[in-house]
């Protein structure tokens, strides 16, 4: 008998002399199993990541609305630099722990960093650094602009407006990159735009805090356009990738703003104390702000976006009870209306396109399972008046 022949009768005997036979559904609802669980633990990492960025956010805009609060201290373009510069150390970081983790060979990481930008394979000085400058001018203009505003405005209110950036991401990627169209998401965006005219109506036309709304607004569209050229020129990236390209814009920002701010400082434009500096404040801001982007742009592969995007609309009513809480603000019905709205639209806006999909699958399960009871339930009356009119 060949060795084949005589292993299958072996196996044949043994499955049947008290042995289990493997079964084909069995190992296909293990698979299933197996997604579920890879599922659960993205959704446990999504609600660690979204915990992690809302409180960061609200701690970091409570702690500069205190340090811009300062009167010997009126600077927030040299609050814009200190924030753009401090993650350049990054990437150096993330080389030494992958050193010492044995993770991968420092020169792999480098070969696929410098492909972070989406082109060619080859890798071209002028696009790299063009893209990069580019990075550099929006983040500068979005965080000058949002440091601005927490000149004005609360920092629940800056948050608010800050977070509606994802209403002008979709209708940029609808315009520039030719996402679909969905028109749940066109209500999403008349709510976030209805929410920040309620917040320049409560405020009043003409107003400072009107400024305020008008500085928040621009650093939501800054975000919105920053976002639009991350999803052009990088999409996803990996975890180096993303670290790399964080020290790539700070080390350019450290570079190019320079000369700028001691003009700035030259001219008295920017108003600094060196002895009453709140040192207390600004540095724990800038600890989280490297903590805000570590967190946002490296955990992309370890949960759903939906997680990340979410970390802002918490943060929104967590600010507010913090500026309830600690500075005894209190807040109107067209203010409350105008949070709400925005985090409405947020909301919808964040939902996969198909969530409406999901909902109806499972309304029309639960519908056939009580219309399966009830007949099941019919049926067995039927046989026992049936039995008890035999008997």
């Amino acid at each position: 008998m060949p060795v084949s022949s005589y292993a299958e009768t072996t196996d044949a005997e043994e499955s049947t002399n008290g042995h289990t036979p493997i079964n084909i559904d069995d190992a296909e609802e293990s698979k299933v199993r197996w997604d579920w669980s890879n599922r659960q633990s993205k959704i446990v990492i999504g609600s660690f990541v979204s915990m992690i960025i809302a409180v960061t956010w609200v701690a970091f805009s409570v702690l500069v609305q205190n340090a811009v609060e300062t009167k010997s201290f009126d600077a927030p373009f040299s609050l814009t630099y200190f924030f753009l510069v401090c993650p350049v150390l990054l990437f150096p970081a993330y080389l030494c722990a992958a050193r010492l983790a044995n993770y991968q060979p420092t020169l792999e990481i480098l070969r696929e960093c410098i492909h972070v930008y989406r082109g060619s394979d080859e890798f071209q000085k002028l696009p790299f650094v063009w893209k990069s400058v580019l990075f550099c001018l929006v983040s500068t203009i979005t965080m000058y602009t949002y440091m601005k505003a927490l000149y004005k405005l609360e920092a629940s209110d800056c948050t608010a407006l800050y977070a509606a950036n994802h209403s002008f991401v979709y209708l940029l990627s609808w315009i520039v990159l030719f996402e679909k169209f969905i028109a749940m998401r066109i209500f999403a965006m008349i709510f976030s735009i209805t929410g920040i005219v309620l917040f320049a109506y409560v405020d009043g036309y003409g107003s400072p805090a009107m400024f305020g709304v008008v500085m928040g607004v621009a650093s939501s569209s800054g975000a919105a356009v920053y976002g639009v050229l991350y999803k052009k020129f990088i999409g996803e990236a990996t975890g180096a990738q993303a670290a790399f390209f964080i020290s790539v814009v700070a080390f350019f920002s450290l570079i190019l703003l320079l000369p700028l701010w001691l003009l700035l400082y030259l001219l008295n434009v920017e108003k600094i104390n060196w002895g009453e500096v709140p040192w207390g404040m600004i540095l724990p801001s800038a600890f989280l702000t490297i903590v805000y982007w570590c967190v946002k742009e490296c955990t992309v592969k370890l949960t759903y976006k939906v997680f990340i995007g979410l970390g802002l609309v918490l943060a929104i009513p967590v600010c507010a009870l913090a500026d309830a809480e600690w500075k005894n603000r209190k807040f109107p019905g067209m203010k409350i209306a105008a949070l709400v709205l925005i985090t409405i639209g947020v909301i919808l806006i964040l939902l996969p396109e198909n969530w409406h999909d999901f909902f109806c699958k499972h309304l029309r399960g639960k519908q056939r399972d009580s219309e399966q009871q009830t007949i099941g339930n019919s049926t067995t009356l039927r046989g026992r008046l049936s039995r008890t009119s035999y008997m």
